[in-house]
């Protein structure tokens, strides 16, 4: 009995031992979504925080505050930054969590960067090849591409824009950027096209969608791009698209979890 004992005691601590330690070398970045803060995810953080895993919350260029202050591809830049944070504080497992434009952006940015542990993204949004569809987008770009053939790519104009509000409302919104930066993120040949982004991840998928968000449409189309893998998951949530963080919490615990095992 005393050597089972053992044995049992021996197991329990291993295992804890190899919890604590990925907890300590796991690091969280949330990515928010358009004209949104950081503070977006600042309940999750905290619960992150208190599991053991380490996080952080860049401001993206699509904030309230910077809309659009950089091309689409210069603003993954900032995911860089926060992941270089993470490391010096000793996290070697890094996973990236987006919602809404910050879940297209985490797609953007794992396409384009191997090493990561898992990518999430929360009801990822901001399709261009459909946006672009949009009568009034349609005719910003227009007016985009003309500016940069005369070479005035670099100049700062009003655009058309488009968020998502409380249930199912739009907001349609006015933005000032430069016309390149404009074509960047809404041309539908852009680097923002999840299908394409999701096609080239190299780490595992976790997709969480709400089935009260109609910006999730085309949510399955985006996670079957992605390339097999056993840890993929697809997860559907009685959530709006505001609502979806706080619905995915226990789904992304749960596989972040399960992340520890591989």
């Amino acid at each position: 009995m005393r050597r089972i004992f053992k044995l049992l005691f021996a197991g329990s601590t291993a295992a804890l031992l190899t919890t604590a330690a990925y907890a300590d070398s796991l690091g969280v970045v949330f990515v928010h979504g358009k004209q949104g803060r950081p503070m977006q995810f600042e309940r999750i953080a905290e619960a992150f925080s208190e599991l053991g895993w380490q996080t952080e919350r860049p401001e993206m260029c699509w904030s309230r505050t910077r809309i659009y202050d950089q091309p689409y591809l210069d603003c993954l830049g900032d995911i860089d930054t926060a992941i270089g944070r993470l490391r010096d504080r000793g996290a070697t497992n890094v996973v990236i969590v987006g919602m809404s434009l910050g879940g297209n952006g985490v797609l953007g940015y794992g396409a384009r960067h191997s090493g990561l542990k898992g990518v999430i993204a929360l009801a990822p949004a901001h399709a261009p090849e459909f946006i672009s569809l949009r009568p009034d987008i349609a005719q910003s770009l227009v007016k985009a591409r003309a500016m940069i053939a005369e070479g005035r790519g670099d100049a700062t104009d009003e655009f058309a824009d488009v968020n998502t509000g409380e249930g199912t409302s739009s907001i349609n919104f006015a933005v000032k950027t430069t016309a390149k930066i404009y074509v960047s993120f809404f041309a539908p040949e852009s680097a923002a096209v999840m299908t394409a982004n999701a096609g080239k991840l190299t780490a595992p998928l976790l997709l969480v969608s709400g089935i009260n968000d109609p910006t999730q449409r085309g949510s399955r189309n985006v996670f079957q791009s992605a390339p097999p893998d056993p840890m993929n998951r697809f997860v559907s949530v009685d959530a709006t698209h505001m609502g979806t963080p706080a619905a995915a919490r226990p789904a992304m615990v749960e596989w972040l979890k399960e992340i520890a095992a591989r």
